[in-house]
């Protein structure tokens, strides 16, 4: 067995000394300065760093490292420890979670299956000898993450104690910053046993990363596997892998079969992009654009050859590797800065954005090692996110000065309604590349950093602290910090002359839910001339909190008025005084707090009319194309006006009506109750005929006062796996309303989804039962029947085969994912990433009499095969769109002819 060493690989970081060195004077600043000591106490400062010594084997089938951590570290606290806590962070994936959901899973679990991750700790000794154990209770996703243990004598202040624990860690198939997908493993931290971060007061802090360590490594790796460790790269060692890591938070490894290694030089670094060629990965027809490799490559260059102001000067290595990210576009990783595998693979318009976040994970990792030595542990994190996107977004401007903000994008584009909810649920990968305003850092937390706590994003903290500074005192604050030896709280604070320790307190803990609401607005004419009046403010929120609150007052001809609350107390009162008429007042215009609902920031509401959705479905004996237009207030998905328009071969024709939605949301903008009240009017196609009775036509018109009920459970319709819907109809058609037919029609239909197995395999039923009855003197129309066929009813019969008026109908299907992925780029405006092949068996009869469609002996079938496309538009917008192929197997006049279905959203 041959033993191999970083000192012999290429690609070796150097760096290791240096931190440790930065970490020495970062504690004696902590001595001599005030309000630094906690800071270089917890980072390091003068007592030695915590030592790991791993020597462990790795296996990628079954993925799996066991062995042995050996970690060395002294008492800081002025309190004896009578137990020690340790971090089993893959623990954290032992049991599925709800934060994935039929949204996020394509993402997140590996080809849709969960896959238990796991680590037992089979043994711990102290000095030496065993040492008791017992599992720490914790709470929400962090359970189970936690081992207390009990050594037979307290740990004195400033004694040091060596604990040993046997381990092996099972790593899940899962995509993101730990698991194995692909065949490359990824473990960005957590897979060793870590000892917890200590407060100053001898308690364990369980919601922190790991204090900064030393890490001497040992690690047997299966032959023909490249590795990286913290950013060193061992290219196949066949044998044994030894190296030294000085510094850092957590030991980060990659490995996988053949790791493509490609080299550029940018200034005085040199940038090693490490990645895996897709096996099935296919770009398509004239206008494609380069290898989204080489853009990946032209982009590092030129974010490392562009620094902008405030950047830190660049090491002379940095490891950048792609992974199997599919949810997030990068992540913190030490040593190596961690991109997804599909970064820059979406169409020309977007790479700005993915750019700025290219450039965010890069600059974290060059102030990693000034932070890791210069802040306190509980900060690290958020000050290293909240600087680096700062930085990220000051390359942005300097580099695109032209391109549209997110924002300015939406503003141009919101009568799409699937623009205008971007914003308040975006439900697609990436989301965080085009959107900022995230409560929490990691909301699936499975992030080694972040899973322990709820924190909110760096960029959110440092965007109060914005608010609470104005622009011109942040920017300056902000510049002197990003030089300063000092950690960042203790360097605002003194930078801007402010006492913020209650401000810190106030933002570096779980958001609140917050929201804002104008309370009253009142103007009136002044009789010295102008305008006066008052405007009142009004806070919700779920714990005390005071931040400033900037007002719009936009007046008639005149300049709006720009106001701020200070937001002391929950309700706040702005006295408004103008020469033109005042007629409307906006909250946050600029979008910069973070609420629950912006439905109330503006009075009077800002109208808004938005395109829904639009539907297509095309069969061999049917075409219908429908689209939703509604008007309501912006941010307001409680209530709405809704126009639906239609072309059917049955008809052409459009309904009108309010709608209401409540109850329990799905998500930030739909809701599980909602309910449709209109007057319609539809234009019957003469043309339309039923085939039994092939001289029989009808024409005219219909005219319409219906109401729909629907409840839904279904948070997206692209492929929901697990959800249940239903609907209860009720439509009145009658000559005193204008209608030319005097009949009613009602009934109910309920649905549901279920996976079997895995998510990759899903059960859907559909139950239809519908009733028609003439209230006058006419007939019901043909086009009002139902029909035994179509797509809506029992595909492989012709929608003209059969009408009645009442229905009973019965429809299965089975819809399996097909893996793996192909990525078939078709310009790099639609990329197909999966297929879903269906069987489907439908049933179920019509008739005049109510009763006989309940007899099962008369019932059609229709059975059939099809195929779903999984796609994305743009590279990250996710959609779906089927073709089916149907007959019919049994029933009245059965033919057994094929029918062909293509619609663009899920059937049923």
């Amino acid at each position: 067995m041959t033993a191999r060493s970083a000192d012999s690989q290429p690609g070796r970081d150097v760096r290791g000394q240096g931190h440790r060195f930065l970490g020495i004077c970062a504690g004696l600043l902590g001595l001599l300065a005030p309000g630094t000591a906690a800071g270089g106490a917890a980072a390091g400062g003068t007592a030695a760093l915590p030592l790991y010594r791993i020597e462990a084997t790795l296996s990628l089938d079954p993925p799996r490292i066991g062995g042995k951590a050996t970690v060395e570290f002294s008492n800081p606290t002025a309190q004896p420890l009578d137990r020690i806590v340790l971090v089993l962070f893959p623990n954290r994936f032992a049991a599925p979670d709800p934060t994935v959901t039929d949204v996020n899973r394509p993402y997140i679990w590996y080809r849709e299956a969960f896959s238990p991750g796991a680590m037992h700790v089979e043994a711990v000794r102290i000095e030496g000898q065993a040492a008791q154990t017992r599992p720490l209770a914790a709470s929400d996703l962090a359970a189970r993450c936690f081992l207390e243990v009990l050594p037979a004598h307290p740990v004195p202040p400033g004694g040091r104690v060596v604990l040993t624990a046997d381990f092996v860690t099972t790593i899940p198939q899962r995509y993101g910053t730990f698991g194995v997908a692909d065949g490359m493993l990824t473990a960005l931290g957590g897979w060793y046993p870590a000892v917890a971060a200590l407060e100053p007061d001898g308690s364990w802090a369980t919601e922190m990363l790991p204090r900064v360590a030393d890490y001497d490594l040992t690690l047997r790796v299966p032959d023909d596997n490249d590795v990286l460790v913290n950013g060193r790269y061992f290219p196949a060692p066949r044998g044994e892998i030894h190296t030294h890591v000085s510094a850092v938070h957590a030991l980060t490894l990659v490995a996988a079969p053949d790791l493509r290694r490609d080299d550029v030089i940018a200034g005085n670094t040199r940038l090693s992009l490490f990645s895996r060629s897709p096996s099935l990965t296919y770009r398509l027809g004239l206008g494609v654009g380069p290898d989204p490799h080489t853009v990946t490559l032209d982009a590092l260059r030129n974010i490392v050859a562009n620094p902008p102001p405030g950047t830190p000067p660049f090491p002379r290595s940095l490891a950048v590797v792609e992974v199997p990210l599919r949810w997030e576009l990068t992540a913190q990783g030490d040593g190596m800065v961690a991109i997804s595998d599909r970064t820059l693979h979406v169409f020309p318009l977007l790479h700005p954005f993915h750019d700025r976040e290219l450039a965010r994970a890069v600059y974290a990792e060059v102030l990693r090692p000034t932070l890791a030595a210069r802040e306190p542990t509980r900060d690290f994190v958020w000050v290293r996110e909240g600087e680096a996107h700062l930085l990220a977004e000051r390359y942005r401007k300097q580099i695109y000065p032209t391109t549209r903000t997110t924002r300015e994008w939406i503003d141009l584009f919101n009568f799409f309604a699937i623009v205008d909810r971007f914003e308040t649920a975006p439900k697609m990968p990436f989301a965080e590349t085009l959107f900022d305003s995230v409560p929490e850092v990691d909301q699936v937390r499975d992030r080694f950093t972040t899973f322990n706590n709820a924190l909110p994003p760096g960029h959110v903290i440092f965007g109060k602290l914005h608010l609470e500074l104005g622009d011109r005192d942040f920017e300056q604050t902000i510049d002197r910090c990003l030089a300063s030896p000092h950690p960042f709280r203790h360097c605002t604070a003194s930078a801007s002359g402010l006492r913020l320790d209650e401000f810190y307190e106030q933002w570096v803990q779980p958001y609140p839910k917050l929201n804002y609401s104008i309370a009253d607005f009142r103007t009136a004419h002044d009789p010295a001339g102008g305008y006066a009046g008052e405007l009142v403010l009004r806070r919700r929120s779920s714990r005390p909190i005071r931040e400033p609150v900037p007002v719009t007052v936009r007046t008639l001809g005149g300049e709006p008025l720009r106001l701020t609350w200070d937001g002391v107390g929950d309700t706040g009162r702005l006295r408004i005084a103008s020469v033109a008429r005042p007629w409307q007042a906006v909250i946050d215009p600029g979008q910069r707090l973070l609420e629950t609902s912006r439905a109330d920031n503006a009075r009077p509401p800002i109208a808004q009319v938005v395109l829904d959705s639009a539907t297509v479905d095309v069969s061999s004996t049917e075409f219908a194309i429908a689209g939703l237009v509604v008007a309501r207030g912006r941010y307001d998905y409680t209530k709405d006006l809704a126009l639906a328009g239609f072309y059917t071969n049955r008809g052409i024709g459009a309904a009108l009506g309010p709608r209401l939605h409540w109850g329990p949301q799905n998500d930030p903008n739909t809701y599980r109750h909602n309910l449709y009240a209109f007057y319609g009017i539809e234009s019957l196609d003469p043309g339309f005929r039923d085939r039994q009775n092939p001289s029989l036509r009808t024409a005219g018109h219909v005219n319409t006062l219906g109401a729909r009920y629907d409840y839904t459970t279904v948070q997206t319709l692209n492929n929901p796996t697990q959800s249940a819907r239903g609907r209860l109809f009720l439509d009145w058609f009658d000559t005193a309303i204008g209608s030319n037919f005097d009949y009613v029609r009602f009934g109910a239909a309920a649905g549901f989804t279920h996976p079997v197995l895995t998510h990759r395999t899903v059960v859907a039923a559909e139950v239809v039962n519908g009733f028609i009855e003439p209230t006058g003197s006419t007939a019901v129309p043909l086009q009002g029947l139902f029909s035994l066929g179509g797509s809506l009813s029992i595909r492989g019969i012709g929608a003209e085969e059969e009408l009645a008026r009442n229905i009973f109908l019965l429809r299965t299907e089975v819809r399996q994912t097909i893996y793996p992925e192909i990525d078939l780029s078709f310009f790099d405006l639609i990329v197909l990433r999966r297929s879903q092949l269906r069987l489907f068996v439908d049933t179920g009869q019509v008739s005049n009499s109510a009763g006989r469609i309940y007899d099962p002996t008369g019932y059609a079938v229709g059975v059939g095969i099809g195929v779903a496309a999984m796609y994305e538009v743009m590279g990250f917008f996710p959609h779906v769109a089927y073709l089916e192929f149907a007959t019919e197997a049994h029933g009245p006049g059965s033919t057994g002819g094929l029918q062909v279905l293509f619609g663009t959203r899920q059937s049923f």
